[in-house]
């Protein structure tokens, strides 16, 4: 995918952080980009005494991991080494430090929840609300049967655990799902996987305008990435519902932060389906901002 900056993971001691933070290292080989661990300690849960203590523990949980990135990214076997790994600890609050960090970050990846909550389906508070705020692009990451640690030759855009189903990307008519789809189709020609675009007619009025718009956005797709192996499907139902029942097979869900319903949803930051799909999907969630690419004009054209 499109990386127009460095990579943050927000990293609390968690299992789930630290496979996180694994899945970026894989993304950043060969970019040229840096990983920033940054570890938030919430001021509400301390005391004055107690900040300096918590503060030293966060930088030992940070400088482990950031070993154990080390070791996992010398012995790739393609030998793009290398990647800057940098730490932070902060103090204050975990969703506002992190949306704000992120303004200038390419990608803001997260553990589907954090260190307080052990085996849980459950998304996190933090993991569900930044999304909506942070002005990057956000992947939530969910780990499956596998983990990252365990296989180096690992490619750097696809999770190692799961079910092995390549990436879906959620397409309508609005631009946020251009720019997904985009995004979804980089991650998938640079991985080797299938991409899978899957549009929601019931959703989209008139179904034979619907298809044939779909159509052509899939041959805009594969113009703009010729290696792109892809197929369209139009199931039934809800938007967010099939979105949310292909995770089950997928390693990864892109959608855009919003739909077609942009201008009535400006009150929420997310719109209702990559709040959904957020929510309840069984894969890692890539949610995507709007951006600038001049890509789109050929799609509308």
């Amino acid at each position: 995918m499109q990386l127009s900056g460095d990579v943050i993971v927000g990293v609390d001691g968690s299992d789930q952080s630290a496979e996180a933070a694994a899945w970026a290292l894989k993304e950043l080989r060969g970019t040229g980009r840096a990983l920033r661990l940054i570890h938030v300690i919430t001021p509400a849960h301390l005391e004055i005494d107690d900040e300096a203590e918590l503060t030293e523990a966060g930088r030992t949980v940070l400088t482990g991991l950031a070993d154990r990135l080390g070791d996992l990214d010398a012995v790739h076997p393609d030998g793009a080494s290398g990647t800057e790994i940098l730490t932070e600890v902060i103090v204050g609050d975990a969703g506002e430090e992190l949306a704000m960090r992120a303004e200038d970050a390419g990608l803001l990846v997260l553990g589907r929840h954090g260190a307080g909550t052990v085996n849980s389906r459950r998304i996190g508070t933090v993991s569900f609300g930044l999304p909506g705020h942070a002005l990057s692009a956000v992947l939530v990451h969910t780990v499956r049967d596998g983990s990252e640690f365990d296989d180096p030759s690992g490619h750097p855009s696809i999770a190692r655990g799961g079910a092995r189903g390549g990436v879906v990307v959620g397409l309508d008519t609005s631009e946020y799902a251009g720019v997904a789809a985009l995004d979804a189709a980089s991650l998938a020609v640079a991985s080797g996987w299938p991409l899978r675009v899957l549009v929601g007619v019931d959703a989209l009025g008139d179904r034979a305008e619907a298809e044939s718009r779909a159509q052509s956005d899939l041959a805009w797709l594969r113009e703009s990435f010729p290696e792109l192996d892809a197929d369209i499907e139009f199931p039934p139902g809800d938007p967010a519902e099939m979105l949310i029942d292909a995770s089950k097979t997928a390693d990864v869900v892109v959608v855009g932060k919003r739909g077609r319903g942009v201008f009535a949803a400006m009150t929420s930051q997310l719109g209702r389906t990559s709040s959904a799909v957020l929510t309840d999907a069984e894969a890692s969630v890539l949610l995507v901002p709007y951006r600038r690419d001049p890509r789109l004009s050929a799609r509308s054209a």
